[in-house]
């Protein structure tokens, strides 16, 4: 699978109570499980939820998967990058 990092924008996403993104964050797993049961390659990783938008990190086999997830789930997807080095810092380290 390759690592993406997917953008939704969703007006005043920053202002949405926590219970409600936790109510999107529900559906939009059940629609991650009904997907891998139909053998289709995807998980998500985290959601970051800053200003008016929300940037999820996913692996997935293809970015049409991720598109398709969009449309089930019901969430924007306004911008898909492929992600192909990750860079670690550990910053603790003295």
């Amino acid at each position: 699978m390759n690592k993406y990092l997917i953008k939704r924008e969703i007006p005043n996403a920053s202002q949405i109570p926590s219970e409600q993104l936790d109510e999107i964050g529900q559906g939009s797993e059940s629609v991650l499980i009904a997907m891998r049961n139909e053998g289709k390659e995807i998980e998500q990783e985290v959601s970051y939820v800053a200003g008016n938008n929300v940037f999820c990190v996913y692996n997935a086999d293809s970015e049409e998967t991720i598109k398709e997830h969009g449309e089930r789930a019901r969430v924007p997807v306004n911008e898909i990058t492929l992600v192909p080095n990750v860079l670690k810092h550990n910053t603790n380290k003295g």
